[in-house]
């Protein structure tokens, strides 16, 4: 599945974040704010062994947007650990190869050795983080009824959900800053340490 040729294929964030289309703007703003604790950037960076960390992604995802900039800062803790982003789109062979394994929402980050053995994996967004978002489509419940409403095309189905969906990302990015930035450092480093 993974092997140097595919790998080589990846992207920098800088060159992920330069083609993106969607949230690009949003995405820079919060790779520049976005910090880990002294306690946790010294954890990674007692890895001693090379890691390559693979990310599937893809620019409209708001989980991608949330998590990438975590995922990169990790990856600035420790000269052993290789980051490279994969754009779902773009690679739709690999994208088959994770689902063919179960893994069906992004981003996946993919964690190997040197000789691209999986060492773990994380998906989408910290456990948490799936009762917060339940919690607040209870508090919208217009928000799944409009998704639900089999008399609406797809264009008027967007145009209704985009102040759901602003105000959705709007609380997201102050989850993260609050608590579930915290949350995904301790899940990815638990991946590692399995």
């Amino acid at each position: 599945m993974i092997n140097q040729r595919v790998w080589e294929q990846g992207v920098s964030l800088e060159e992920y974040v330069n083609q993106m289309n969607v949230f690009q703007t949003q995405m820079r703003q919060r790779i520049k704010n976005i910090y880990i604790t002294s306690a946790e950037f010294d954890r990674f960076k007692k890895i001693d062994e090379p890691i390559k960390i693979l990310v599937m992604a893809e620019d409209n995802c708001k989980d991608s947007l949330m998590n990438i900039p975590i995922i990169a800062k990790i990856s600035e803790a420790s000269p052993k650990i290789e980051l490279r982003i994969f754009d779902r789109s773009k690679f739709p062979e690999l994208w088959e190869d994770f689902r063919a394994q179960g893994f069906v929402n992004i981003p996946i980050c993919w964690m190997m050795k040197e000789d691209f053995t999986r060492v773990g994996v994380w998906v989408e967004r910290p456990k948490k983080a799936y009762r917060m978002i339940e919690d607040w489509k209870r508090e919208n419940p217009e928000f799944e009824a409009i998704k639900q409403d089999g008399s609406l095309s797809d264009d008027e189905k967007q145009l209704k959900l985009k102040p759901y969906m602003d105000q959705l990302l709007d609380e997201m990015w102050n989850w993260y800053d609050t608590e579930l930035q915290s949350e995904t450092v301790k899940e990815l480093f638990d991946q590692l340490n399995k």
